[in-house]
């Protein structure tokens, strides 16, 4: 995206944000969007330090999956196979699953969603009413895809070239390209995630860079830290 494209994304941003209720202006809303491995949760976890709110899906999927009600759905669905030795979902079995056939993916988010979509929507409502930080950052894989970036006042692509992102996820996660692809594929395209952000946040290099161009955002919409 050229230079004029991202500040026209940021002037229609800004424009949501003004239009915005009084309530809604006293807290930014943030949200993430960009590839796996991009470092989306290094730019949530820097705007934590600067006193944003950082809601974090994973965390609360992973919290989800340790009530028994949820338990009870995934083994109805996957039987024990999911399931560790110590009574808990083991999330890479799981993954390893719902990831090699498109129902199963769609089952678990079925199971998952509604109470994550309904626990950010929640979290969102307490940052915007008294009291609140000045800024709430929602770190989702699936933000788009889910609808929640309607809850955003602004989104941040985090750009990072794919030859890093696997270099990450290797040494982070142990997984080869492929894997990367497999679950890519079953989320929006980057090109189209990219012209989806109003702001893009580079991430291929030097954290202290991107560091700087997240403080400089900040400062754009007005938020200076708490």
């Amino acid at each position: 995206m050229s230079r004029a494209g991202r500040e026209h994304n940021a002037a229609g941003a800004n424009e949501r944000r003004t239009a915005a209720s009084p309530a809604a202006r006293s807290c930014t809303v943030v949200g993430l969007i960009g590839g796996i491995g991009s470092g989306k949760s290094t730019v949530a976890r820097m705007l934590g330090k600067r006193g944003a709110r950082v809601l974090e899906a994973d965390a609360m999927c992973a919290e989800l999956r340790r009530q028994p009600e949820i338990k009870s759905a995934i083994r109805e669905r996957w039987g024990s196979a999911v399931f560790g030795a110590d009574g808990e979902v083991d999330a890479a079995a799981l993954a390893d699953i719902i990831f090699e056939r498109p129902g199963d993916l769609d089952a678990l988010n079925a199971i998952l969603h509604p109470k994550v979509m309904e626990r950010i929507e929640q979290e969102i409502a307490k940052c915007r009413g008294p009291g609140g930080p000045g800024m709430c950052v929602v770190d989702a894989p699936l933000l788009l895809e889910s609808g929640l970036d309607r809850l955003c006042d602004v989104t941040l692509f985090v750009e990072c070239d794919a030859a890093t992102r696997a270099a990450r996820l290797a040494t982070a996660r142990g997984w080869a390209p492929d894997e990367i692809e497999r679950r890519e594929a079953r989320q929006r395209p980057l090109d189209r995630k990219r012209q989806a952000a109003d702001l893009v946040v580079p991430n291929s290099g030097d954290l202290a860079a991107t560091r700087t161009r997240v403080r400089e955002i900040a400062a754009s919409l007005g938020y200076d830290g708490d």
